[in-house]
């Protein structure tokens, strides 16, 4: 797939005849879209005809589809005007991967979302109903130049349904679109967009559905008592998709959270932990008890600190003395001067920092600086930074197994994909001045031979 999002406008890299067989012919984006979205599959939607600004789909008059008398659902038909519509407004984004839909990265992705709706319902629908959406050439090349000067679009379109030859309905929906990448904040924009937020929180609750799963493998034992109740609904339901396309990740999270745990009770006279990257990692609530002359740092963006705080309300027991949150980004701030410098803070004590599956979303050079930091902060000898990382061929694609390649796929489809790996953790820990490096795979830890455990390794330094 290539993207355009670095090109001006209209140069295209691709015909529109690739375009369409690559990325938006009906066969791909019926079976992508029921894929995503499973009430589409209920229901037997399908696209049946796209062009360049135009699409047309089908809403099957069925058992799953109709209502108490025998029409289409009025929902359903809104259901069908969103994905009618957005889907015309795709086939303008020539070439470009569609996020959360198409495998794809974040920097070479667009994501679209439904910014509002308005449905006029004609006459009851009693046949199969045929969606359509065709897009004015002039406002079609404003959208074109819009979003490929990297400017967010913001587009209303119209939709007419037909069922029985006659007009049903009529929706106008409004879309934004923009490329992913734009999403997240950087030193020049600071600011978190509402869709950032909610990425960022729907996947620190998909590990939390994760966490609160058991293992069937019988060296895996840990279990979190309170990670099924802040996953929530969302969480649970996110997890037990990601059995589906990822079947091995639940025993990696699972394999990472009980090496974390025997690191922490294995420590001497332990005083502190620091939850680099916290997420809704209730790892400090569950050993508060068993270890009351240990304080937890959690650190996290402002807004996971904010959910954190939500749902930690919903625990019978908070451990609040023992907790202390803090708001930090990892891309721009000082990390050990904002730890460092708190008031509960001593560096010279038994200390354990947790950065869990956080180094493969940071480049080199911002892993660099983070565990720079992280070693100014530990000046006890026994004090340690426990972090994970994955090979370097699971970073660059460039891989002849078919495990991990599929394994890859499931990571790009749910937009997760990894930017930094490291063959050999322990050479690379001890270069930024770690003494004493310990690591162990996956598949060491759990005793399997496994292609993909295999590329996953966990790493113990002390400065």
């Amino acid at each position: 797939m290539t993207s355009l999002a670095q090109q001006a406008p209209h140069e295209f890299s691709i015909t529109w005849e690739e375009d369409y067989q690559e990325r938006v012919n009906p066969g791909l984006m019926t079976s992508l879209l029921r894929a995503s979205i499973p009430v589409l599959e209920q229901s037997d939607w399908q696209v049946t005809r796209v062009d360049e600004g135009y699409c047309e789909t089908l809403l099957p008059l069925n058992k799953a589809t109709t209502n108490q008398h025998g029409t289409h659902q009025a929902a359903l038909m809104s259901l069908s005007a969103d994905y009618t519509g957005g889907l015309a407004l795709a086939t303008l984004l020539r070439g470009v991967p569609l996020a959360g839909i198409h495998q794809c990265r974040e920097n070479v992705s667009a994501s679209l979302w439904l910014a509002g709706m308005n449905v006029r319902y004609k006459s009851p629908s009693t046949g199969h109903l045929t969606g359509t959406c065709l897009i004015d050439p002039a406002q079609a090349e404003e959208i074109q130049k819009r979003y490929f000067r990297g400017n967010r679009v913001l587009a209303s379109l119209q939709i007419q349904f037909h069922s029985n030859g006659e007009l049903t309905a009529e929706a106008e929906m409004k879309y934004f679109a923009q490329p992913t990448i734009q999403l997240s904040p950087t030193a020049a924009k600071p600011a978190r967009s509402t869709l950032f937020s909610h990425r960022l929180k729907s996947s620190a609750r998909m590990i939390a559905g994760l966490r609160a799963q058991l293992s069937l493998h019988p060296k895996l034992r840990t279990h979190c008592p309170h990670a099924s109740l802040v996953a929530g609904p969302h969480g649970e339901l996110l997890a037990n998709h990601l059995q589906e396309t990822l079947p091995q990740l639940k025993d990696m999270v699972l394999t990472r959270t009980q090496h974390i745990d025997e690191l922490i009770r294995e420590i001497p006279n332990l005083r502190q932990v620091i939850l680099a990257g916290a997420g809704l990692d209730m790892r400090s609530i569950q050993h508060a008890a068993h270890f009351p002359d240990v304080t937890f740092f959690e650190v996290d963006l402002p807004e996971m600190i904010a959910e954190r705080q939500r749902v930690t309300k919903l625990l019978s027991q908070e451990f609040s003395d023992q907790r202390v949150l803090l708001s930090a980004d990892f891309k721009v701030d000082d990390i050990a001067r904002l730890i460092g410098q708190h008031p509960r803070f001593d560096s010279t004590v038994p200390t354990v920092i947790v950065f869990e599956g956080c180094s493969m979303y940071f480049s080199e050079a911002e892993n660099q600086r983070l565990f720079s930091a992280f070693r100014k902060l530990l000046q006890h000898p026994l004090s340690c930074v426990w972090a994970d990382f994955v090979n370097t061929a699971v970073v660059s694609g460039r891989t002849n197994n078919r495990r991990i390649a599929s394994f890859l796929e499931g990571m790009d489809s749910l937009g997760e994909s990894f930017i930094f790996g490291a063959d050999d953790p322990s050479a690379w820990l001890e270069a930024l001045g770690f003494s004493f490096v310990e690591t162990i795979s996956a598949a060491d830890y759990l005793e399997e031979n496994d292609a993909v455990l295999n590329t996953y390794s966990f790493s113990v330094a002390r400065p």
